[in-house]
């Protein structure tokens, strides 16, 4: 099976409905990869267990990446006016970085949020930058706030949804009766959404 393979595998198990650990436990049985790269694979793709218990911060990250889109949208309007038509692709070239990141977060792609975070990090240090030996304006505020929304939504809903695996050390008896040491891997998806 190749990563491709392997990778198709995990998001179909998933999609079934089952946890990480048992996708895991099922892949491992069938393919040659290394487990660590098996368990690095089933750790990004959240279940649907964790997207349906985190859907309603989702939602909200997704009306926030929304709002962000229209901004840059309606800021390219004005190059229209001024320019002519002919700057009509500055419409769609001024949200681009903003639509992949929307469509990630609503496909639940695998580290989305975390990028929507750092994004927003940077975009916040540009606003930081530029508003240095500016006089105060009350609307930087807002648009702080909706940078602190998109960072803490973004890491947030990154840690609820792919929180990750520990890996531990195990002794078993193998077939020859030789006590050996092997990896064993607990995927963290169950205890994180109980708690």
């Amino acid at each position: 099976m190749t990563k491709s393979d392997v990778r198709k595998l995990v998001k179909q198990k998933i999609k079934e409905g089952k946890t990480q650990l048992q996708t895991f436990d099922e892949i491992i049985e069938l393919s040659d990869m290394p487990a660590e790269e098996i368990a690095n694979m089933v750790k990004v793709i959240p279940t649907l267990a964790s997207r349906q218990k985190n859907k309603t911060l989702n939602v909200i990250l997704i009306v926030f990446l929304s709002l962000t889109v229209l901004t840059k949208i309606l800021s390219g309007i004005p190059i229209i006016l001024q320019n002519g038509i002919k700057w009509i692709p500055v419409l769609f070239l001024l949200p681009a970085i903003n639509v992949l990141l929307l469509w990630g977060v609503a496909t639940y792609r695998a580290n989305f949020h975390r990028v929507v975070a750092v994004f927003t990090i940077l975009g916040l240090f540009n606003s930081l930058i530029k508003s240095i030996g500016v006089p105060f304006n009350y609307l930087l505020l807002s648009d702080f706030a909706f940078y602190a929304v998109l960072i803490i939504l973004g890491f947030y809903c990154q840690s609820k949804l792919t929180p990750g695996y520990d890996k531990m050390k195990e002794r078993y008896i193998s077939s020859e009766g030789e006590t050996m040491i092997r990896d064993k891997f607990v995927f963290d998806d169950i205890r994180k959404n109980d708690a």
